[in-house]
């Protein structure tokens, strides 16, 4: 049974939220990469090119806004081993410590491809990073992509994992569904960071744009049903993010603004044909401010 009077967390949004936002745009971007890759989509690779270059600096993010929440620092290495008799160890039974050790993981696989780009267009030139580069291209990249991708969509999925998991109402109500929630909204908002990126530098083909749309609209849709399927599954729980100013943020910035304008703008642009670049651009804008105001609503109303 759910209690109500159970103490709440306490994250702050400017913290954890940009820590679960970031970190889903970097995962995001990075699967889509890293899938088009695997594919071995030549006409794409401009693509996977742009997501491996935002997804290693983006990620590079999450640490300092995971420590400064903690407010000790000193004490970060507490989220790698627990103390037990004196003796570090590694605890699989919390979401917190798996998810730290998969967002290292998954660290080391996107500055591998970052690495990797950055060798491919001629920008890398120091000595030490290219002799560490010329072991590491012996390993077949898709190898570390899969591995990237796999660890990628874990850090994604395992914050939403971890509020399923605190006892709060809204929270507890609706597991196991913000996890995949979350995954899909990354897949989304990285589609989006890749699409903004290349429209503002003005790169890229009428059909890498193209592949890009299909990705974030199919994304938004699979985010649509579990939205729904998570409200009727809360039930009376969900009040907290439906009124008030967390139901602005979620249901005018999520719903409205991340989800059903954008999906307009992409089907009326498929309708009548190229969009802008002023469309592509507001259209990405809109889906990544969804993204965001998806996890802040979600992380402040389920402490209320």
């Amino acid at each position: 049974m759910i209690n109500p009077e159970i103490q709440a967390p306490h994250w702050e949004w400017y913290y954890i939220a940009m820590y679960f936002y970031i970190g889903g745009v970097s995962a995001g971007a990075y699967f889509i990469g890293s899938l088009l890759e695997l594919f071995n989509n030549d006409k794409l690779r401009i693509v996977s090119r742009i997501a491996y270059y935002l997804a290693f600096p983006l990620i590079c993010v999450t640490p300092v806004l995971l420590i400064a929440d903690l407010g000790r620092p000193m004490r970060f290495w507490h989220l790698f081993f627990y103390t037990g008799d004196a003796i570090p160890y590694m605890n699989t039974t919390s979401p917190l410590s798996v998810g730290t050790w998969a967002l290292l993981v998954y660290s080391g696989m996107s500055f591998l491809s970052f690495v990797n780009v950055l060798v491919e267009d001629g920008r890398l030139r120091q000595p030490g990073l290219l002799r560490a580069h010329a072991f590491f291209v012996r390993i077949p990249h898709k190898i570390y992509a899969v591995i990237g991708s796999f660890f990628g969509f874990f850090v994604a999925g395992y914050t939403g994992v971890l509020l399923n998991t605190t006892a709060r109402p809204l929270w507890e109500a609706t597991d196991p569904l913000i996890g995949p929630l979350f995954i899909a909204s990354a897949v989304s908002t990285g589609a989006a960071a890749i699409v903004l990126f290349m429209a503002r530098q003005k790169i890229g083909t009428g059909e890498a744009f193209e592949h890009l749309e299909r990705f974030d609209c199919i994304a938004m849709l699979i985010e649509s049903a579990l939205i729904v399927i998570m409200l009727i599954v809360a039930g009376h729980f969900a009040a907290p993010i439906l009124t008030g100013l967390y139901g602005v943020l979620f249901l005018g910035g999520t719903v409205l603004a991340g989800i059903l304008i954008p999906l307009w703008l992409y089907w009326r642009g498929t309708l009548l044909g190229a969009s802008g670049d002023s469309v592509v651009t507001i259209t990405a804008v809109l889906v990544l401010f969804g993204g965001l105001m998806l996890r802040i609503s979600l992380l402040q109303a389920g402490q209320l």
